[in-house]
């Protein structure tokens, strides 16, 4: 029972981690029309991470609420949103300044083939991957 306990607490824990280019910054908690998120704020990028669950999680509408939150937070205006319901990042314009260029995504698409399993000898498979 104890490390359940363990457990939950660290998953409780991390839900709402700085991720990279944004530890160290202290977070700030908002709530808006009934969504809550963390904001972490580093030059003119926002890291948002929801903490309250939703259902349907819907990314154009927990994307607009996120937004009005940054701009609640720093008063700059959020030009760009990319991530997903659950997380998110944020390219700011303030006071007239230009919002830093949004990052390039990366799509990489696999596909598996040549995949077995032996109770004995374990498992292989063979992966062809492409890059976007």
């Amino acid at each position: 029972m104890r490390h359940v306990t363990f457990l939950a607490l660290l998953l409780a824990v991390a839900c709402d981690m700085a991720g990279p280019g944004f530890r160290g910054v202290p977070p700030v908690k908002r709530e808006i029309e009934g969504s809550r998120f963390t904001i972490r704020v580093r030059d003119r990028m926002a890291e948002v991470i929801r903490t309250s669950p939703e259902f349907p999680a819907r990314f154009d509408p927990i994307a607009a609420r996120a937004k009005r939150a940054v701009f609640l937070e720093t008063g700059c205006e959020p030009m760009w949103v990319t991530g997903d319901p659950a997380m998110m990042v944020m390219g700011l314009s303030c006071k007239g300044e230009p919002a830093p260029k949004q990052p390039r995504r990366r799509m990489v698409s696999c596909e598996i083939f040549g995949a077995y399993y032996s109770d004995r000898l374990g498992g292989s498979a063979s992966m062809d991957c492409t890059e976007y």
